[in-house]
C-alpha cells in the first residue's frame, strides 16, 4: 500500500511539475512574442533649401561621406537624454535605417534638390570628386531640461579638397526645436525641423567654397 502510495504522489508532483513548465514556456513566449513587435517606424525627412535666395551654380563635384558618430548615435534608434549625462531610447519608435546612413541620402538629396552644385553623390557613385564633404553628428536626439522637451540637431562638417585631400574649410552647425506635442510623432517633427534649418545653411555655405 504505502509503495502504491508513493508512486501515485510522484505521478502527481511529476505531472504538476510538467504543468508548471508548460504554463511558464507559455508565458515566456507571450513575452518574447510582445517583445519582437515591430516598432513604428519614421522617416528623416528631405530638407528643402530655398534657392531664390542662395548663391549662382557651383562648377565642382561633390561627394558626401557617411557622417562619423558616437555608438550612441549609431543606430536606428530614436535618441533621448532626460537629462545631460542619461542616454535612453524612445519605446517602441526607430528610424527607417541606421541615423548615419539616413543623414547621408538626405544631405545628398538636399545638394541634388538645392541644384547648386555640379553633381553630388556619395563614394559609391564614383564621382571625380572636387570637393568632398566629411561631417560629424554630434547630436541628433530629443533632450528634456526643466519642463521642455526639444529636438537637437549639431553637425560638424568639414570641406576637403577632392585632389590634394587638404581641408579646405570646417564648421559647426547646429539647431534646436521646441517639440510640440507628445508621443515619437511629435518628436520626429520637431527633429526633421531641426535638421532642415541646419541644412538650409550648410548648402550654400559649401557651394561658395570652391568655384
Amino acid at each position: 500500500m504505502r509503495s502504491s502510495s508513493r508512486s501515485k504522489a510522484q505521478t502527481v508532483v511529476r505531472h504538476v511539475g510538467q504543468t508548471a513548465t508548460a504554463m511558464a514556456c507559455l508565458m515566456l513566449a507571450g513575452c518574447t512574442l510582445k517583445a519582437s513587435a515591430p516598432p513604428a517606424t519614421f522617416d528623416l525627412r528631405t530638407p528643402h533649401v530655398m534657392t531664390v535666395t542662395a548663391p549662382r551654380p557651383a562648377k565642382f563635384q561633390l561627394v558626401v561621406d557617411e557622417p562619423t558618430s558616437v555608438r550612441a548615435l549609431g543606430s536606428s534608434r530614436i535618441l533621448v537624454k532626460p537629462s545631460p549625462q542619461k542616454i535612453t531610447y524612445y519605446k517602441s519608435a526607430a528610424w527607417s535605417d541606421r541615423l548615419p546612413s539616413l543623414v547621408q541620402v538626405r544631405m545628398i538629396q538636399a545638394f541634388q534638390n538645392a541644384g547648386l552644385v555640379k553633381a553630388v553623390g556619395s563614394r559609391s557613385d564614383r564621382l571625380d570628386a572636387d570637393l568632398e564633404l566629411a561631417t560629424q553628428l554630434n547630436a541628433f536626439q530629443i533632450e528634456m531640461a526643466d519642463g521642455a522637451t526639444t529636438a537637437y540637431v549639431n553637425l560638424y562638417v568639414k570641406a576637403i579638397d577632392g585632389q590634394r585631400g587638404q581641408m579646405i574649410k570646417a564648421r559647426g552647425f547646429e539647431r534646436r526645436v521646441p517639440v510640440q506635442g507628445r508621443g515619437a510623432p511629435a518628436m520626429v517633427a520637431a527633429l526633421d525641423e531641426a535638421f532642415d534649418s541646419t541644412m538650409r545653411e550648410i548648402v550654400p555655405w559649401v557651394s561658395k567654397l570652391k568655384r
